[in-house]
């Protein structure tokens, strides 16, 4: 884990949810432009966003309250958002500018 994000989180107190699983979660609700209710929803029923986000068997229960994301979010501040979404797209280079993306939603 960056050190900058590894800084955010104490030792004490509730433990909080898997970083994996809050920075997916933040990538695929920016991905489908979707709400924190509906992403956590979404997540329940899609297993293609389950595995994005670490899982290996399918969930059927919420992976976090939407609150949590909000927590996540102030936790990291806006500019961690932003570094996370940088590192998303540069992780993918000049791939991620192409003019037509095809997608296989078949399961």
């Amino acid at each position: 884990m960056e050190r900058w994000i590894e800084d955010k989180y104490a030792v004490v107190g509730r433990p909080a949810k898997p970083v994996r699983l809050m920075v997916s979660l933040l990538l695929l609700k920016r991905l489908y432009n979707l709400g924190d209710e509906t992403v956590v929803e979404e997540w329940i029923h899609n297993p293609y966003m389950q595995y994005f986000s670490g899982e290996t068997e399918f969930q059927r229960d919420l992976p976090c309250e939407p609150s949590d994301m909000v927590h996540f979010r102030n936790r990291i501040g806006e500019e961690g958002v932003k570094k996370i979404l940088k590192l998303s797209t540069d992780l993918h280079g000049k791939d991620d500018h192409q003019a037509q993306v095809a997608i296989d939603k078949t399961v």
